[in-house]
């Protein structure tokens, strides 16, 4: 199957974020934008990190709301399995995800991501949002991982479109 079969046909790609410096002394506050549910049944929610200091670990962070402007946000305490890929220079030999649960939560932290390079998944449900309440937009957001340099960047891979089509003609989640 080509590209267009799948991309656009059975998922989207959004970023979350930009490759940006996760340290506070980049003057970048890392949230990701905000993007509905509204048109698929689940969203991977992706950090690329680089390799940083040990101890300022990234903490990964889910928020939900009403609108793509952030109204009425809340925490979304879904977060209890992470599958990650980590190593210490690159993943050019890492070809098997690690599973990790835990007591769903609004965050997750793995305390040796920060000196490895990482890329880090967590999957959400559409129906796991607070879709009584009105609920339909998530976003990913990693505080200040501390002092020292560490790259990062922010991805929302969007599954199972309720309207699929070519790449160039999806309805766009971020509204």
């Amino acid at each position: 199957m080509g590209a267009a079969k799948y991309l656009g046909g059975v998922i989207d790609i959004v970023m979350a974020f930009r490759p940006l410096d996760m340290q506070d002394a980049a003057g970048e506050h890392v949230t990701g934008d905000w993007v509905s549910m509204r048109n698929c049944d689940r969203i991977l929610c992706v950090l690329l990190g680089g390799v940083g200091t040990a101890g300022q670990d990234p903490v990964f962070t889910l928020d939900q709301a009403k609108s793509a402007a952030g109204g009425s946000s809340k925490t979304l305490a879904k977060i209890d399995t992470i599958y990650r890929k980590q190593a210490a220079t690159d993943l050019l030999s890492t070809a098997v995800w690690a599973k990790t649960t835990q007591t769903a939560a609004a965050t997750y932290t793995n305390t040796d991501a920060a000196e490895q390079v990482k890329i880090h998944v967590v999957e959400v449900r559409a129906d796991e949002l607070d879709v009584d309440g009105g609920f339909d937009f998530i976003r990913l957001t990693i505080p200040d991982v501390g002092a020292s340099a560490q790259i990062g960047a922010g991805l929302y891979i969007l599954c199972g479109l309720a309207h699929p089509n070519a790449p160039e003609n999806v309805l766009s989640p971020i509204a």
